[in-house]
Parts: structure tokens; C-alpha cells; sequence
């Protein structure tokens, strides 16, 4: 029997969410797959062109229903347009996207399933982080979203917060962001305790250690009416990227385990295939990139060729045919051929800016797909367009009423601290890296977190070092806020959206050998990291960089401290944050340090940094504290 909370999502019309099932052994074929059969791809000849996948070849069936998703990925909280743009236009925001959603909904009735692919909450702006995450999932509510894969930014607080999402309930904090709009017997009401999720949460390789089953349900079922009155049925297989642990502080991965993606999504789809479901759909918050010039959110330039979403494409049992992905905040439209068998990926970039329609043909006699299509689209909420000087003149005719009415309720409970001006920037200070991987804002986050920990009596660091997946915004002198500040002017809500983890500072002593290696262990292969990730460094730091060097101790040259040469055994005190002073994002040297003494948090870092620059305003620094090594 489904769980009560399980039920009451059940309810909903053709919606079967999956119990919690134990862990599989090895992964099988599924019972009942279809061979590859014939496999063409229509389109693609430019970056704008349709892409359809045909599966039937010559063997027509005689007659079909489409069925219709509508997918969304990492929208991280972002209730606000604020100054969110892609391809030359402004978009994003709740609203906007809540919109686009109903229109293809509407468009499409019964026939329709939404979907996202994980991060819907996570590293958000105040407006949102300020009420425990709720309200993003309160406007994932109100666009009726069906289900959602886990993402990494789901475990930030650990799982017991997940489920109270999902299912509701108040924080330890309370129920900060009252009242909450609820749907109950087909009407919009409010209520003061936290309603939870209407759409389920699905992680088909997340295993609680203590049960030794899915955290969440591994696939939910959603049943569509066909054109010739047999229903038609699609499984969601969600999942999150295997290496999570590697990427979210250990607490909040603490009790679980993180599975192959490739394995659990094929234990799923043989599940479901036992229940007669032909159709299995994967959506996964694992990803890959366009390459080389992008003009359109329709492109897939490169082909995903050598992403991790490719590598897990390749393992895929032939039924799974159609994935959702999402995690690198990129948009593409690929199609992945792999021993005869085609597959559609799409990903709808971040923030609400871009949104998914795939449209499933299916065979009404076998319930089996016969042919995929997808189209990205831009979520414009603008009547001009972005440029030097300009801002952002909304287009109500472009926003969901009533969702923009909740929002400016959070908007407005945020205000008094989001709209305080804590500071000035003298220019744009941005996450653009130099060719050696130094950004300006990374450069400034360290100085920030120096500053805050260079008194002998909060740690006496010398030195301070900041993971690059831990900025999270730009900030630019001309983005304006709510609030209305003059340009240049930075609010609190503005610092947050940069830094919203709420991460303490640690300082630890390190040797200059520990120095060296967390150094090398910014590239892949080096010291077990798996992905490139160039850390930013505070302005008493300097060190030669050769990355495309042979061997790991050659991408790292001369290493200097307030301009003295660093040997192995000079002794140094060097702060970061506690995600990686705990071997976060593969840097397991930072392990090694000893005398750890904790401080404030990152945000109040930055937010004094940004205070003690006065009127004058925090300069944008040069490029060159990671100098080229030939």
C-alpha cells in the first residue's frame, strides 16, 4: 500500500506515484523491450532546425496519440526576473515561467505531463532562501508540476529537510513564509503550515543506508487517454548525478548512498515493464554543453560528445529512449546514437529562462513510442531588450497572475532586508574567468573571506581560498533590484544571491606542500578530482599555472604569500569555507590541515567586505594572481 502522503498525490487524475522499492541487484534487460529497429533523425541540418527521432521505420502503426512534457531544470529558487537574460532577451522568473507552463498546458489538456530535473530548490536568491526554500516549491505547486528528480541542492540541508519539503510541515524556524497557497476540492486557498510538494520527488539511485530503499519513490506513473480509449502509460525515472557526495557538504548526503545513474535507471525501467509500462522516460539531474558558437537554445553543438550525460546515455537499456536532464545549466536538443538506438536529450538551461516541449508519439495498439520531438523555448518577460544603461521594463501580459500575486507576497516579506544597501562596486564583478580560471568576484569572495578571518583572534589566516561553484550570481554595477538603488549600489539581497549556502569560515594550518597540492588537485586526474575546478584566491596568494602540463606537480609553478616564495614546510594559516574544509568538490587535502578555528558565515563576510569599501566601493581587481606558466 502507497504511503499516506503518496496517496494523496495519487489522487490526482491518471498520477500513480511508485512506492519506496528496495535496491536491485545487478541491472537487467528489460522484460518486453523493443529492438532498435530502424532509426532516423529528421532535421538538425542547422542549429535552429526540429529534431524528431522516428523508432517505427517502415512499420507504421496505423494509429497514434501524442503525449505531450513539459520540462523545466535548476530554477534555483529564482522568483524574481531581476536582471536574468539569455540569447538577447530578459527571462526567468516564477511568473514567467508559471505562464509559459499553464499556456502548453492548457494547449495540451490531458494529454500533458511537467516535469523537472532537479535543483528546483537550492543556492536561491533571499526571496526565496530566506523562507527555507518553501516558496519555490509552492510555485512549483502552482504550475502543476507532476514530478521532479532530486538534485545535488535538494540535499544542502540533508535529507529529513528533503521529505519535510516534500511532505510538509514547519521548520524549526516555523512556518516563516505564511500563509501558503493550497489547493484543496479543485479551489486555490492558503494556509499557515506548510503544505509540502504536490508533485513527487522521485531519486531512483538515492538509498538510505538504514532501510536499504530509494529515499524517495525511484519512478511515478502518470496515465494519458489515447485516441482510441485505451489509456496510455509513461514512467519518470528520476535521478541525481552519482557524485553528489563530492559536491554538497557531508551532513547533507549523510545516511545515504549515491548509485551508478546508468544501473538504477535500468532496474526502473525493468519495474516498470512488469507493470506494463512501455515508456520509460529518465529524467536525471546530470547534464552536458553546447560547444563551439550557440545561437539558439535549440542547438547541440558538439553533440554532448564526452559529457558525463553521453557517458550515461551509452549504458542505458534500449527502452529508455527519451531523457530529461538538466544540473550544468546548459540548454541544448541532442540526440545520442549508441549501438542502433537513437535517444532525444533536452535541457532547459536555469532560472526559469527556458522551457521544454517534447512531444511523445505513441502507438495506441502496443502503448509503445514510436517517434520523439522537442522544442526549447526563451521565457520572455520584457517589452525591450537587454543592453548598456538599460533596464528591464516588465510585460505583465507575459506573467501568471496569480502566481506573480505569491510572489510579490515573498518580495514584499523579504524586502526590509533584501533592499538594504550594504555597499558599492566600482564596476561589473563577474564569474568570467581568465584563460588560467581567475574571476573578479571569486578574487573579491576570497579577499572578503580574508578579511573576516586575518585577526590572530578569528584564525590568523594568511591566505584564503573559495570553491568556483560557490558564486553563484554576478554582480554588476547597472542591475538594478526592487528596491531601486542607485547603480553601482549593492543591497543585501543582491550579496546573497551570490552567497546563499549560509557556509561557515574555517582556518586551518596547512604546510606549503598541502598548499601545493590542494593546488594540483584543481585539475582532473589530480589527486582523484574528477572535473576541472580552479579555485579563487585571495590577494596575498600568487602562483604560476600550467594546466595543459604532462604531470599533475607540473601545472603548478612558483608559489608566493605576500609575495615570499612558499617552500614544503612553510607553515601557513588558510581559510575557506566549510564546505571545502571538509574535502568538498574533490579538494581532500584541505583534510590534511590541523588547529581548525571556525568564523562567520560567508554572507556576512562578503556583506562587510563590501561595507568596509565605503563610499568609494569595492574596485574590480586585475587578473593576475594566477600568472601563466610556459
Amino acid at each position: 500500500m502507497l504511503p499516506a502522503f503518496l496517496r494523496s498525490r495519487a489522487a490526482r487524475a491518471g498520477l500513480i506515484a511508485v512506492a519506496l522499492g528496495a535496491v536491485a541487484a545487478a541491472p537487467l534487460a528489460v522484460t518486453g523491450s523493443q529492438p532498435a529497429g530502424a532509426v532516423t533523425i529528421a532535421g538538425a541540418n542547422t542549429l535552429s532546425d526540429k529534431v524528431a527521432v522516428d523508432w517505427a521505420g517502415k512499420h507504421r502503426p496505423a494509429r497514434t496519440t501524442d503525449v505531450h512534457l513539459i520540462a523545466w531544470n535548476d530554477f534555483h529558487g529564482n522568483l524574481e526576473p531581476a536582471g536574468l537574460t539569455i540569447y538577447g532577451r530578459f527571462a526567468g522568473g516564477a511568473a514567467f515561467l508559471a505562464k509559459a507552463v499553464k499556456d502548453k498546458q492548457k494547449q495540451y489538456g490531458s494529454r500533458e505531463a511537467s516535469v523537472m530535473a532537479g535543483d528546483d530548490i537550492g543556492a536561491s536568491p533571499l526571496v526565496n532562501g530566506l523562507f527555507n526554500e518553501e516558496p519555490a516549491t509552492i510555485m512549483a505547486n502552482m504550475m502543476n508540476a507532476d514530478f521532479a528528480s532530486v538534485g545535488n541542492h535538494e540535499f544542502d540541508k540533508g535529507k529529513t529537510e528533503l521529505l519535510r519539503i516534500q511532505n510538509g510541515g514547519c521548520a524549526s524556524t516555523g512556518c516563516k513564509g505564511a500563509p501558503y497557497p493550497v489547493k484543496r476540492h479543485g479551489r486555490w486557498t492558503t494556509t499557515n503550515t506548510y503544505p509540502g510538494a504536490d508533485f513527487q520527488y522521485l531519486s531512483a539511485n538515492v538509498t538510505d543506508k538504514a532501510t536499504g530503499k530509494t529515499l524517495l519513490p525511484a519512478y511515478g506513473v502518470k496515465r494519458f487517454p489515447s485516441t482510441s480509449g485505451r489509456p496510455i502509460s509513461v514512467g519518470f525515472i528520476g535521478e541525481v548525478l552519482q557524485a553528489t557526495p563530492t559536491i554538497v557538504t557531508p551532513t547533507g548526503v549523510a545516511g545515504l548512498d549515491f548509485g551508478d545513474e546508468a544501473d538504477a535507471a535500468n532496474r526502473a525501467a525493468k519495474q516498470l515493464a512488469r507493470q506494463g509500462v512501455k515508456i520509460p522516460v529518465l529524467v536525471i539531474h546530470q547534464g552536458g554543453f553546447q560547444t563551439g558558437p550557440i545561437s539558439t537554445p535549440n542547438g547541440c553543438a558538439g553533440n554532448l560528445a564526452g559529457s558525463d550525460i553521453e557517458a550515461i546515455a551509452k549504458k542505458l537499456d534500449p527502452s529508455i529512449k527519451v531523457i530529461v536532464s538538466g544540473h550544468t545549466h546548459a540548454e541544448y536538443r541532442c540526440t545520442i546514437t549508441v549501438n542502433g538506438v537513437t535517444r532525444l536529450i533536452t535541457s532547459a538551461s536555469s532560472f526559469g529562462r527556458i522551457l521544454s516541449d517534447i512531444t511523445l508519439k505513441v502507438d495506441n495498439r502496443t502503448g509503445t513510442l514510436v517517434s520523439a520531438d522537442a522544442t526549447n523555448s526563451i521565457v520572455e518577460n520584457a517589452l525591450n531588450t537587454p543592453g548598456a544603461g538599460v533596464t528591464r521594463q516588465e510585460d505583465p501580459s507575459k506573467a501568471d497572475p496569480a502566481v506573480a500575486k505569491v510572489v510579490k507576497q515573498y518580495v514584499d516579506a523579504s524586502a526590509p532586508l533584501a533592499n538594504k544597501v550594504v555597499g558599492k562596486i566600482q564596476g561589473d564583478l563577474t564569474r568570467d574567468a581568465s584563460p588560467v580560471g581567475e574571476t573578479a568576484l571569486g578574487d573579491v569572495i576570497a579577499d572578503a573571506q580574508l578579511a573576516a578571518t586575518s585577526d590572530a583572534s578569528k584564525g590568523g589566516a594568511q591566505v584564503a581560498l573559495m570553491n568556483p561553484g560557490g558564486v553563484r550570481a554576478d554582480l554588476r554595477a547597472g542591475d538594478i533590484s526592487s528596491g531601486g538603488e542607485a547603480p553601482g549600489e549593492v543591497t543585501y539581497g543582491e550579496a546573497f544571491t551570490v552567497q546563499p549556502f549560509g557556509n561557515s569560515l574555517v582556518t586551518k594550518t596547512m604546510t606549503g606542500d598541502m598548499l601545493r597540492r590542494v593546488l594540483e588537485q584543481q585539475f582532473t586526474g589530480c589527486g582523484g578530482q574528477t572535473s576541472q575546478k580552479i579555485l579563487q584566491l585571495s590577494k596575498t596568494l600568487s602562483y604560476q599555472s600550467n594546466p595543459s602540463a604532462a604531470t599533475c606537480a607540473g601545472k603548478i609553478g612558483e608559489i608566493k604569500v605576500n609575495g615570499a616564495t612558499v617552500t614544503p614546510t612553510t607553515s601557513l594559516r588558510v581559510t575557506m569555507n566549510n564546505f571545502l574544509a571538509t574535502g568538498g568538490d574533490g579538494f581532500t587535502v584541505f583534510n590534511e590541515g590541523t588547529d581548525p578555528l571556525g568564523g562567520a558565515q560567508d554572507i556576512d563576510a562578503f556583506v562587510a567586505y563590501l561595507a568596509a569599501a565605503g563610499a568609494t566601493g569595492v574596485a574590480v581587481p586585475a587578473l593576475d594572481r594566477i600568472t601563466p606558466l610556459s
